[in-house]
């Protein structure tokens, strides 16, 4: 009995054809096609989410020093150390740098288009601020001088430097008060802090980022008016509670006491181009 034998392979049968390795390296391009936008996607919601558990923080440390101080807020006092969260919290987040940045801001800010503190920068849509501790008197010496979130300082009493309450009609001041739920506290931010109210002008057709930045705007909503995440940003309210609020809404919200809700439609829709 002859005993069978397998067909000899010749050279054209070894390894891929060159069909077979066009076909496999299209199909992996197809895949990747599809795949990295969704990873992208991914990506931005992983950071949208982080974002949100560091502003839920910073919102249990408004809570704590409340308990700690009788149900008041930080009091403001100009010219003093005591002016900015990071140190009126520093007790209650214990001094965790990474807390203040929004992993969206993935770069630290290198430009100061107001003149005002020269080696101090205020934060955009990618980039965290940064303050020059050592030029800036009201930081604490020790402070990092980096993050991408900003107080809403109307939540604060201000007081002169005999300790007399300013514009109290317009500050919250504790967190008892009736819909502290509405109040945002703490958001993404191009600068540590800011006293917006909803009768601040509504920028138009701004060419570039560094252009919503002067001397005048700094402390306004500008402060806030970026699409970090999708059309807006992430904001903490009074009750510790995180939500997402559309950078046109931002008009919307009960910055102080006298806040009245102002719709301004799409007018913001220009910022698309950034």
């Amino acid at each position: 009995m002859t005993q069978a034998t397998s067909p000899k392979k010749t050279e054209g049968d070894k390894g891929f054809k060159l069909i077979e390795l066009l076909v496999v390296i299209a199909i992996i391009s197809l895949l990747m096609a599809i795949l990295i936008p969704t990873l992208n996607i991914a990506r931005k919601q992983v950071r949208g989410t982080v974002c949100m558990a560091a502003l839920k923080q910073w919102g249990l440390c408004y809570q704590l020093y409340a308990q700690d101080h009788d149900g008041k807020l930080p009091v403001f006092v100009g010219g003093t150390v005591n002016t900015t969260y990071m140190e009126s919290l520093r007790a209650y987040y214990a001094d965790i740098n990474k807390m203040r940045t929004c992993p969206s801001a993935t770069q630290v800010a290198i430009g100061n288009p107001t003149g005002l503190q020269a080696r101090s920068f205020f934060g955009y849509t990618r980039s965290a601020w940064q303050i020059d501790v050592a030029q800036a008197e009201w930081m604490a010496d020790s402070d990092w001088g980096i993050g991408s979130f900003g107080e809403n300082s109307w939540i604060r009493n201000s007081l002169d430097a005999g300790g007399n309450r300013l514009q109290a009609e317009q500050a919250w001041a504790a967190i008892d008060v009736k819909n502290i739920k509405d109040v945002p506290f703490i958001g993404d931010a191009r600068w540590n802090n800011a006293w917006p109210t909803t009768d601040d002008p509504v920028p138009a057709n701004v060419g570039t980022e560094e252009e919503m930045f002067n001397i005048g705007n700094w402390s306004r909503i500008v402060c806030y008016v970026m699409r970090r995440h999708r059309g807006g940003i992430n904001v903490c309210f009074g009750d510790a509670s995180t939500r997402y609020v559309k950078a046109e809404d931002l008009w919307t919200l009960r910055w102080n006491r006298q806040s009245r809700p102002v719709d301004i439609g799409d007018d913001l829709n220009w910022m698309t181009s950034w």
